[in-house]
């Protein structure tokens, strides 16, 4: 939990010095201000011995889904930060940390303000797109897939729970927790 106090007194420092409110869904930062393009490497072409390897991954991990698998997967297909209470222990609540909480709820509402024109540079399809052997367990996007929107907020910078000794609970989360096509 240590490492996670740089990281959490920046986040409280936004939340304090800022009105924030999510029903104003104004971004902190734009791509004007972060140019993913420029950041973060392109995609695997589609065609790539990477990509196919993806996609086998993605197909062996749907031939041996489990119920539970499936069902953690639906639920972090939406994005909310509470689905880590049970690793970062029961003060971590909307209750507790309503600032924080509407904090969050901004970041999600206009996240697409960074990602979304990377997306349109770099149109690369989701796994469904590249082969209609694969059959998700959570509702179709068609949007692009790189940059992932949920990896980039939790794992760009290697601050994710599972990496830093936080137990067993915090693997299901991690980046191999959402696939389950």
């Amino acid at each position: 939990m240590k490492r996670f106090a740089p990281l959490a007194a920046v986040v409280l420092l936004l939340v304090a010095s800022s009105a924030v409110r999510a029903e104003d869904a104004q971004p902190f930062v734009t791509n004007k201000d972060i140019d993913l393009t420029m950041i973060l490497p392109p995609p695997p072409a589609n065609d790539s011995a990477e990509t196919k390897a993806e996609l086998g991954e993605v197909l062996t991990l749907q031939v041996t889904r489990t119920p539970e698998m499936e069902k953690r997967a639906i639920a972090d297909a939406e994005e909310d930060v509470w689905r880590f209470a049970d690793v970062m222990g029961p003060k971590f609540s909307k209750e507790t940390l309503p600032k924080f909480s509407a904090f969050f709820d901004r970041v999600v509402a206009t996240e697409g303000a960074v990602a979304d024109p990377a997306k349109d540079v770099w149109k690369r399809p989701r796994p469904h797109q590249l082969s209609d052997l694969v059959k998700p367990a959570v509702e179709l996007s068609n949007s692009g897939s790189w940059p992932s929107g949920h990896a980039t907020g939790r794992h760009h910078d290697g601050q994710h729970p599972v990496r830093h000794g936080a137990g067993e609970a915090a693997r299901d989360h991690g980046p191999r927790g959402r696939i389950c096509p």
